[in-house]
């Protein structure tokens, strides 16, 4: 899996590259209006990429069948890290929402590190049960508390973005790790509604962006500012863009211009070309994450890949519908463009797990040695195809 590796790296290294010029570019106008000094974000974002990259290699080197080993703690300690952000005087209160811990300047996010914290404890899990996963007993109702208890403490901060990113993720490594849909569909169908009407009487926020997204144009003035300054910016960009550094959506248009919106300003500045670049990519990594999910040899490491692959490539796909209108607004970062954080770090720390995977022989070349979990066949190969 070599090629997969090396691809891998190859469309990271890009998307960090685009990543770097884009938030300078995005924010050296607030950053100078803001902190006296334009390079502001830019800085921070690359302390944030270098230890990002300590990260990757750290998740690249570390063998990921150790890594996966304690995985009692590390669904504990996403369980813990999401219930004590929770707690008044230990989480941070920022618009409302209770997600962050504040450490001087500097906040940690801890449901960006329960992502990778709970694709391992739910990858090594299910790697753990074999056939028993099957059943109703020992498959689908423990497999409901692992999903169900920390993925309720994210939608309590509220976070209704990264709970519902988190829920498809993990259903879909406990998928094809062999729990039956037939077991799971009833619950489904049971739990979906009943969070949708708990959002819509108990968030007043999301039923007003649920109401403005089906009301047709975003209103300019309202709720809808935004995303209406998203679409102008993407629009004025046309196919070959105004030049990089020659936006006008970023000159206190377009909030979070370096954040959550960043891919505006890819559209604003590289124009539909770049846009296409960057949605380019982001499919060609989900498209490697799956061969190296196909061809691990075992099932830990292609349950891993899976919920790497997944995680990376639907949050892109969150961000880019949201920046594009194709769904209500949400506030979610573009995973190695928008600014670091947490999130970026997190984020190279998968991928570096992701490369350690696609490291090892493949599934027909894997010498009995390995000692690892067998994959489980053709039916494991039948539900990733």
């Amino acid at each position: 899996m070599e090629d997969a590796r090396r691809n891998l790296l190859i469309l990271t290294g890009v998307l960090l590259a685009v990543g770097i010029v884009m938030v300078y570019s995005a924010s050296f106008v607030v950053a100078e209006q803001r902190f006296g000094t334009p390079t502001f974000f830019l800085e921070r974002h690359c302390v944030y990429l270098l230890a990002g990259c300590l990260a990757l290699a750290v998740g690249s080197l570390f063998d990921y069948h150790a890594l996966a080993r304690p995985w009692k703690v590390w669904l504990a300690l996403a369980v813990l890290l999401l219930a004590a952000v929770l707690a008044p005087g230990l989480g941070e209160r920022i618009n409302g929402a209770r997600r962050w811990f504040r450490f001087g300047s500097i906040t940690f996010q801890p449901s960006e590190a329960a992502k990778i914290l709970l694709v391992l404890g739910t990858a090594a899990w299910a790697a753990t049960r074999g056939e028993r996963l099957r059943t109703l007993k020992h498959g689908l109702l423990p497999a409901l508390a692992l999903v169900g208890v920390p993925v309720g403490l994210i939608a309590l901060e509220p976070d209704l973005g990264t709970a519902a990113l988190m829920t498809a993720v993990l259903c879909a490594m406990l998928f094809v790790a062999g729990v039956r849909l037939l077991h799971a569909l009833p619950f489904l169908l049971a739990a979906l509604p009943a969070a949708a009407f708990l959002a819509w009487n108990k968030l007043g926020y999301a039923r007003d962006r649920i109401v403005e997204f089906f009301a047709g144009e975003p209103d300019p003035l309202g709720r809808g500012y935004q995303v209406h300054q998203a679409l102008v910016a993407q629009g004025s960009g046309g196919v070959w863009g105004q030049g990089l550094g020659q936006g006008h959506s970023k000159l206190l248009f377009l909030p979070e211009a370096h954040n959550d919106f960043i891919l505006a300003l890819v559209g604003e500045e590289l124009g539909l070309l770049g846009t296409l670049l960057v949605l380019g990519c982001f499919a060609a990594f989900v498209w490697q994450g799956w061969r190296v999910a196909r061809k691990a040899p075992d099932l830990l490491g292609s349950l891993l890949a899976v919920g790497v692959t997944l995680t990376i490539g639907l949050q892109a796909a969150l961000n880019i519908a949201v920046v594009t209108r194709s769904m209500p607004t949400k506030g979610i970062a573009l995973p190695l463009i928008s600014y670091g954080g947490s999130s970026l770090v997190v984020t190279l720390f998968a991928i570096g797990v992701l490369l350690n995977i696609a490291a090892h022989p493949a599934a027909e070349e894997a010498p009995r040695e390995l000692g690892a979990t067998p994959r489980g066949g053709s039916s494991l190969k039948a539900r990733m195809s």
